[in-house]
């Protein structure tokens, strides 16, 4: 330890002051090492919706109807498999008379839409409540005020479900009674949080999954025994989260807003006063890395 604490480099300091030097520049403002990793989170806030406004609409057919459409897309995945990002319309139609190619969740910002099964049944979808588009699914979307939605795609390269193809509503968790069980200790030898939640959908592998999760307030190394392997989205319709990197950068991500942890992302999960949120998680597999 004293060698490295005397010992001169060839530039005439000692090397702990070279070694204080090199963890300064790393670390100043953020540092490379913070451009290098902390940036990996995707953040939908005030910005992302400012830069929306910025984007002029545009004529949008995709073979079921024409709309006028504008979009901002927030995250792809590496296999370019699965998106999020958020899409705005004004009033229009689109008639799905051949099977959906996609799982497509939707959460309706502002605006109104009525879904429409190939049963007949209409299902109106109000700010605050969502659906799900399962892959294979027929029918029609009616948007019947200008609409603001967060979309979440799986299976632009390909999935499979099990189970039925009608649409699956989400309701609006903060007026809605879901069963999320009892309050249990989530992942107790890491964390002290308290957490119940539900699982609305689910393709067949499971690697996209939708649901509702509600904890104490606490925290969890967000770290390889608990994240990583799957990216997940985050939108909390109560409390915020507190997301802090390895690094020291700490980010806020309070209701009306969204964060994107990447598989690969290394830091504390922390919900200061408990949560209710919505979340995506996807998995990138073996056969859509091909």
């Amino acid at each position: 330890m004293s060698y490295i604490c005397t010992t001169q480099t060839n530039y005439g300091f000692t090397m702990k002051q070279f070694i204080l030097f090199i963890f300064l520049i790393l670390n100043l403002n953020g540092g490379i090492y913070s451009n290098l990793h902390a940036a990996d989170l995707t953040h939908l806030d005030k910005s992302v919706f400012a830069d929306l406004i910025n984007t002029e609409f545009e004529s949008y057919n995709a073979g079921y109807g024409e709309l006028t459409v504008r979009e901002y897309e927030l995250f792809t995945s590496e296999d370019e498999n699965f998106s999020i990002g958020i899409w705005e319309a004004k009033k229009g139609k689109e008639v799905m008379d051949t099977p959906y190619p996609y799982n497509e969740f939707m959460y309706v910002l502002f605006g109104q839409m009525v879904i429409k099964n190939s049963d007949g049944q209409d299902i109106i979808i109000n700010p605050g409540q969502g659906f799900i588009t399962p892959k294979d699914w027929m029918g029609s979307l009616t948007i019947t005020e200008d609409l603001a939605i967060i979309y979440a795609i799986d299976g632009l390269k390909g999935t499979k479900n099990a189970g039925p193809i009608n649409s699956v509503k989400i309701n609006d968790a903060r007026v809605s009674v879901y069963d999320l069980g009892n309050f249990e200790p989530y992942y107790p030898e890491y964390s002290n949080l308290l957490a119940r939640g539900i699982t609305l959908f689910s393709n067949q592998d499971e690697s996209f999954q939708v649901g509702i999760w509600e904890s104490s307030s606490g925290s969890i190394p967000a770290s390889a025994e608990y994240f990583h392997g799957y990216h997940e989205f985050m939108y909390p319709l109560s409390g915020s989260i507190r997301l802090s990197h390895i690094n020291g950068q700490v980010s806020v991500t309070n209701p009306g807003e969204g964060v994107l942890i990447p598989s690969n992302w290394d830091g504390e999960f922390a919900v200061p006063e408990g949560i209710l949120k919505i979340w995506i998680s996807y998995t990138e597999t073996a056969t859509t890395k091909k």
